[in-house]
């Protein structure tokens, strides 16, 4: 036994060091997740985030209760299942095929987001019991007892993952039933962060209103107020436009909106994609909005989908 000692005392000593690197790290890696929206290639995003994600994954394992890694994988799967697997989705969707396989994918990226989230939130007290079986005032409460400035980030992917699950899956009345829910916690973390992450809060609010049929309270009228204002504040961002047609004027078959709409995306694209072809001296004027430039990709890619399929919608 007494030959065992030394061995285990090394191993534990080491297992600290590496933790250790870790924490001292950590924001390194979030620092960098933070900086992938400067991307503007769909194809390079969709390419190299499987394998960071599964990198820090890697680096999680070795570390389940380093929050700032369990942060940054909520949002990387989070972004990565809206950004790729979900915009193929609805590129599916649109084509009229049934059981797309990119829809199961974006639910599994998702369901991986929201089960990181619910690790994140139980180091803060936060159960899972809490999140689905209290009543909403109740949440309401243990968010703001429970949490603060530091969490925002991670509570804002953890409810979008939520989100996006339960619309990628109507049909399933018990998933649909916690809306309210996901509405929490957005409240919480618009009301810590107005301005987070470029105008996430104006955007969710505009599809909250847009998404939910009009006898769940839905108001396709609010909805597009709400969208022509946040075009208005953050007018270099266009998946807001996009967004404002996916979810607006498509299920409206508002075309003579979208035509209108289509027009004005066409003629940013073209802006930003000056910007992407030429970096000296460069006079785009979305030279000055390059932490968008995920965001127009995936905007793009979505857009180029409706554009090939709108014979079929209108």
């Amino acid at each position: 036994m007494r030959h065992l000692v030394l061995p285990i005392l090394l191993l534990l000593a080491s297992c600290s060091l590496q933790k250790m690197a870790l924490r001292s790290a950590s924001p390194m890696f979030k620092e960098s997740s933070d900086k992938l929206t400067r991307e503007g290639s769909w194809d390079f995003f969709r390419e190299s985030a499987p394998g960071n994600l599964k990198f820090l994954e890697m680096m999680s394992l070795s570390d389940p209760q380093n929050l700032i890694l369990l942060g940054t994988l909520i949002k990387g799967y989070t972004g990565y299942a809206y950004a790729v697997p979900e915009t193929l989705a609805l590129g599916d969707d649109l084509a009229g095929v049934e059981n797309s396989k990119w829809k199961r994918e974006a639910i599994v990226h998702y369901t991986r987001a929201f089960d990181y989230g619910l690790s994140y939130l139980k180091q803060k007290d936060i159960s899972a019991s809490d999140l689905l079986d209290a009543d909403d005032d109740k949440l309401k409460k243990k968010l703001k007892s429970e949490l603060d400035d530091e969490d925002v980030t991670a509570v804002l992917y953890t409810a979008q993952a939520w989100g996006s699950l339960i619309n990628l899956q109507q049909d399933n009345v018990a998933l649909v039933s916690q809306v309210p829910k996901v509405k929490v916690m957005f409240d919480w973390v618009c009301k810590m962060n107005p301005k987070i992450d470029h105008g996430v809060c104006e955007i969710f609010n505009a599809q909250y209103e847009a998404s939910r049929p009009r006898m769940l309270g839905g108001n396709p009228i609010k909805a597009d107020e709400l969208y022509l204002a946040a075009i208005a504040r953050h007018p270099k961002h266009l998946l807001i436009r996009l967004g404002r047609i996916q979810y607006l004027l498509l299920p409206g078959f508002e075309k003579e909106k979208y035509e209108a709409e289509a027009k004005v995306l066409k003629e940013e694209f073209a802006k930003w994609d000056d910007l992407n072809r030429d970096t000296l001296e460069n006079k785009s004027e979305y030279r000055d909005a390059q932490d968008l430039n995920l965001y127009n990709a995936i905007a793009k890619k979505r857009f180029e989908m409706i554009e090939k399929n709108k014979s079929k919608i209108f």
